[in-house]
């Protein structure tokens, strides 16, 4: 169960999360190497250990332009290098015009990973909660804050906080299944079959045998 820890914690949520971080400031290392290690970085372990043996001393972006302009690098390296690169300048540029939630449903499209959560396993589960970032983003939208770089400081207060969002449902209310519901939450009518448990117990009359007099809203003492 991808939800077991969190929703924030999901790794389809972690990836996106991670790259509006570097669009952000792609000085952020953590958040960098989660997106190369992914489907939209294409970069492989050895890659990266490759890129980093040769400059350690920088920041792990800083590590990739050194790298690329080395004449003796791997030419397959340098060529994933220098496409990643363009394309994070390029949603650089994208992010600074478009609302936010448009923004956040051209990165699922354009780099394919929204199709490519949706073929992992629990993959609708996951395809859902992208479109609930999406949606999230859309009502961050509409508050007084705005911007990438606020929405992810929100974002990363709520992880902080232990004040998870809740992720996506994927039973709604019409969907045809067995409900386990309290007395007090059921009106028994909306369902074809009701099943009532538990009622070979005895009423509780506790309060009974203990108070002499009893309060009732409408029907007033009883003694």
């Amino acid at each position: 169960m991808i939800q077991q820890y969190g929703y924030l914690d999901s790794v389809e949520i972690q990836v996106i999360m991670s790259l509006l971080k570097i669009i952000d400031n792609p000085s952020n290392d953590i958040a960098l190497v989660t997106v190369l290690r992914s489907m939209i970085g294409g970069f492989t372990d050895n890659d990266l250990i490759e890129i980093r043996i040769k400059n350690d001393k920088q920041s792990f972006y800083a590590s990739m332009i050194n790298y690329k302009e080395k004449e003796e690098a791997n030419q397959e390296v340098k060529q994933k290098i220098e496409n990643f690169i363009k394309k994070i300048e390029n949603l650089k540029k994208e992010q600074e015009y478009m609302p936010l939630n448009e923004f956040i449903w051209k990165i699922y499209i354009d780099t394919g990973y929204y199709n490519y959560a949706s073929l992992m396993p629990n993959g609708v589960l996951r395809a859902q909660n992208l479109k609930l970032l999406f949606e999230k983003a859309k009502q961050y939208e509409k508050t007084s804050f705005k911007g990438l770089y606020n929405f992810i400081s929100f974002i990363d207060k709520l992880n902080r906080s232990s004040n998870d969002m809740s992720g996506a449902k994927l039973i709604g209310e019409n969907e045809d299944v067995i409900r386990i519901m309290s007395i007090h939450k059921s009106k028994g009518l909306e369902f074809p079959v009701v099943f009532l448990c538990g009622t070979s117990k005895k009423f509780n009359q506790r309060d009974i045998n203990q108070n002499p007099i009893l309060m009732h809203q409408d029907l007033g003492l009883r003694t």
